[in-house]
């Protein structure tokens, strides 16, 4: 009867040493995809901030046009310049969607939702200008 009761104990004491096992490569795990999860958030922030610093520069641009519709023209460095700074945050934009493995969105057009090839002017379905 003893060795039956240290038989039993030493099954307890190994399936208590695997579950202790189990639980630690179950912590583990979750923490590495609260790391990937974490990371990943934080690139989706950086790339919102990048957009709407795209969309900032833009709006300059689209000033500094009006202002030389109106009278009031822009120095052409000043421009440039301002494009520039616009090709660099879509050259971190498009690191980061990498990063995140977004691919890059098909043209299409806006108003049929047809899909449109790099290069077209207009929309091959309905005509509408893309």
């Amino acid at each position: 009867m003893n060795e039956k009761l240290q038989n039993l104990l030493e099954l307890v004491r190994r399936t208590a040493w695997q579950a202790g096992d189990l639980a630690a490569d179950a912590v583990y795990g979750a923490g590495q995809m609260a790391d990937d999860l974490l990371s990943s958030a934080k690139l989706r922030v950086r790339a919102a901030t990048v957009e709407g610093e795209i969309n900032g520069k833009l709006a300059e641009v689209g000033e500094m046009v009006y202002a030389t519709h109106t009278g009031t023209p822009t120095e052409s460095e000043e421009l440039l310049a301002k494009l520039q700074e616009i090709d660099g945050l879509k050259a971190q934009l498009a690191d980061i969607n990498d990063a995140l493995g977004r691919q890059p969105q098909a043209p299409s057009c806006p108003t049929c939702g047809a899909a449109a090839q790099e290069g077209d002017g207009f929309c091959r379905e309905c005509g509408g200008k893309l």
